[in-house]
Order: C-alpha cells, then sequence, then structure tokens
C-alpha cells in the first residue's frame, strides 16, 4: 500500500530564483516561487518539526527561521504563504512517507505481492511501522496533526482528500493483487487504511518512546489476516 505522490493544484510553483534569502533587501523578489532545493527541504523539515511539537498553531515563517537556524525571511522567501508553506509541508510529508514504504515494504507489484506469505509481508509493515514511530516519530506527528487539524483549512481540503485517496487506492490494489475479488477489494481497501492507521495512531497517543517491533509485527499480522485471507497459507 504505497501512495503516490499527488502534487497540489495550488501552491508554490517551481520557477528558479535568481538569489537566495539574506542577500541584500534591496534585491526584488522574483515574480515565481524559487525552484525546490535542499535549502527548501530543509526548511520544510524544519516545519514539519514545528508542527509535531506546537502544532499548526505555532507554525509561522519566522518559528520555521528559528527551527532551521536561518536568516530572517527565509521561509517567507521560498513559501510565500502560509498556505504555499502548510501545502509544501503536507507534500513534503507524502513525499517521505512514499520513499520509506519503497525501502521498507518488500512488495512493488501484483507478482511480488503473490510471491508474499502473510509473514513476510506483515514483517515488511512492521519494519516500515517501527521506523515511523521511532526515527520518524516527529514527522508521524505532524502528519497526525496536519489531517486533524488541517480540516478546519479549506484550503487544504483538496490535498488532503487527494492524499487519502491515494492510501486508499492503494490498499484496494495490495487486496486485488493477493487476489481478492474486485468488490471486496473495494469494500476493505479503506478497512485496511483504517485499521493499520489506527494501530499507529494509538502508538503514538498511548505508547511509550520504545517501539517492540515484534509486539507490532503480530499486530499487523492480525490485521491481515482478518483483511487478507488470501495470504493465509
Amino acid at each position: 500500500m504505497k501512495p503516490d505522490s499527488p502534487r497540489p493544484a495550488q501552491g508554490p510553483s517551481q520557477g528558479p530564483a535568481a538569489q537566495g534569502p539574506g542577500q541584500g533587501s534591496a534585491r526584488r523578489r522574483p515574480a515565481r516561487e524559487p525552484a525546490r532545493t535542499a535549502r527548501a527541504e530543509a526548511l520544510l523539515d524544519a516545519a514539519i518539526a514545528v508542527v509535531a511539537d506546537a502544532g499548526l498553531r505555532g507554525l509561522t515563517h519566522r518559528a520555521v527561521d528559528a527551527r532551521a537556524q536561518v536568516p530572517a525571511g527565509s521561509t517567507s522567501y521560498y513559501f510565500r504563504t502560509r498556505v504555499a508553506l502548510l501545502q509544501a509541508i503536507l507534500q513534503r510529508l507524502i513525499d517521505l512517507d512514499a520513499a520509506d514504504s519503497a525501502t521498507y515494504l518488500p512488495f512493488d507489484d501484483e507478482a511480488s505481492v503473490r510471491a508474499t506469505d502473510l509473514t513476510r509481508m506483515a514483517e515488511g509493515w512492521a519494519r516500515l511501522f517501527a521506523h515511523w514511530l521511532g526515527p520518524g516519530r516527529r514527522r508521524l506527528r505532524a502528519r497526525y496533526a496536519l489531517y486533524l487539524e488541517g480540516r478546519h483549512h479549506a484550503e487544504l481540503h483538496d490535498l488532503l482528500d487527494t492524499a487519502s485517496a491515494q492510501f486508499v487506492g492503494g490498499a484496494r490494489e495490495l487486496l486485488a493483487a493477493a487476489g481478492a475479488p474486485p468488490a471486496d477489494a473495494d469494500r476493505d481497501g479503506p478497512l485496511l487504511v483504517a485499521l493499520l492507521d489506527g494501530l499507529l495512531h494509538d502508538q503514538i497517543i498511548r505508547g511509550g518512546p520504545g517501539v517492540d517491533e515484534a509486539e507490532l509485527r503480530r499486530r499487523i499480522e492480525v490485521i491481515l489476516g482478518a483483511v487478507l485471507p488470501h495470504l493465509v497459507r
């Protein structure tokens, strides 16, 4: 269940920047947004940390500058408005989650799913979840903050809906590849996402800082066994 990376219909465009931030106030800013660079991605990672620690209420361009330890005005140079910043943060989270899925999950097409048994699939998900609950825990907190609080921001609705649809679509494809009839895949795709996401959310709000990967694997195997009976050998 690997999300694609939907691009926001609105938000920062990809035009090149003639000059970086903090290099003279006399310079006129380009009409288009600066190109997405390593610095912009570092700013987004700092913004994710701000959201994880302070929620959306704590997210300001100045707070991101301070977290990233860059000159004042750097974040607003790359992301002119709060809406552009929020959309870029969400897109960054989607991209990072997709990259993690590609790294930790041992299946990416119908043939590899059909060649995978329940235990091996659960092991892949457990490794992914252990990463998200361990080194990626702050990013996971930011994602939940955006999904929950973002519903109060109309400008994020389309991107949130698109991202959710990508995850559910991936779950339906996984079920179909595992041999589920089309009607079952359509019905149970959202259920699979809800159960796995609920496991992560429970660990975030009630679990301690440690990660028991063996217990994660057992719980994931229970979920997959219920929703993917076609993989039970």
